[in-house]
């Protein structure tokens, strides 16, 4: 579906918020949207990036999905979950890397082709610029994501998920807990017992709302990557840098 007969003010304003637009005017936003296609997908449909959805880059207008891949014994492994206003670049992937969408919730998702991607790109250094860093974060993102599951049992899986989450003691679980423990490469009677360890140390789960006794609990499970979003990480009030 084109998006002419959608308001396009919204769309501007939409992609004016992402990080791949950053400093880029809404002039030359706007001369992308009837480029800009729109799907529209409804809990618990999946999509597959073939050979005639890979050449594209999504944007999430609207809703929320998970990454999946499954190996030859039939088992899923969660690589992402992606939220609205979240990009992924399939066209980025290699040929033989089959990757596919679950939606968790109904999802619109905004798209360019490839060949609109890389003509903005000639057109707009610093487009080109912000292609490149948004492909960096999702490689940082992987090696950070491969360190924690390979060397953190399954409590601390756990914390620095949810400190990963919580944004200055706002967080809410994003995920339902049964996606949750698939994503960390728990069971669920793993993530249970994990749930249960962190209640002791005063991190509870209340209607999938992150809560702790002090305020600080979850602040042993952080780190520089995830630490970048708080307010008082690195500064003098930082538990962690204070202990």
């Amino acid at each position: 579906m084109n998006l002419s007969n959608i308001d396009s003010k919204n769309h501007i304003n939409f992609l004016s918020g992402l990080s791949l637009f950053e400093n880029i005017q809404a002039v030359e936003i706007e001369s992308m949207l009837p480029q800009l296609k729109i799907k529209k997908y409804q809990k618990g449909e999946i999509f597959s990036f073939d050979i005639n959805n890979r050449p594209r880059l999504y944007l999430t207008f609207i809703g929320q999905f998970k990454l999946t891949k499954i190996n030859e014994r039939g088992d899923e492994m969660i690589l992402r979950v992606v939220n609205a206003g979240e990009v992924i670049s399939p066209m980025h992937f290699s040929h033989y890397y089959d990757v596919s969408a679950e939606f968790i919730k109904d999802t619109t998702l905004l798209y360019f082709s490839e060949s609109t991607v890389n003509s903005f790109v000639k057109k707009s250094p610093q487009f080109a610029k912000n292609i490149i860093n948004m492909l960096a974060e999702s490689i940082q993102a992987l090696m950070v994501t491969a360190e924690v599951w390979r060397l953190k049992n399954t409590k601390e899986r756990l914390g620095w998920f949810l400190a990963s989450v919580n944004n200055n003691n706002l967080g809410k679980l994003p995920i339902a807990k049964s996606i949750l423990a698939s994503y960390l490469g728990m069971t669920p009677e793993s993530l249970s017992r994990a749930l249960k360890k962190l209640s002791d140390e005063g991190i509870e789960l209340e209607n999938n709302t992150i809560v702790q006794k002090t305020g600080y609990e979850l602040c042993s499970y952080c780190d520089k990557v995830i630490g970048s979003d708080c307010n008082v990480f690195g500064s003098h009030d930082c538990p962690l840098f204070n202990s």
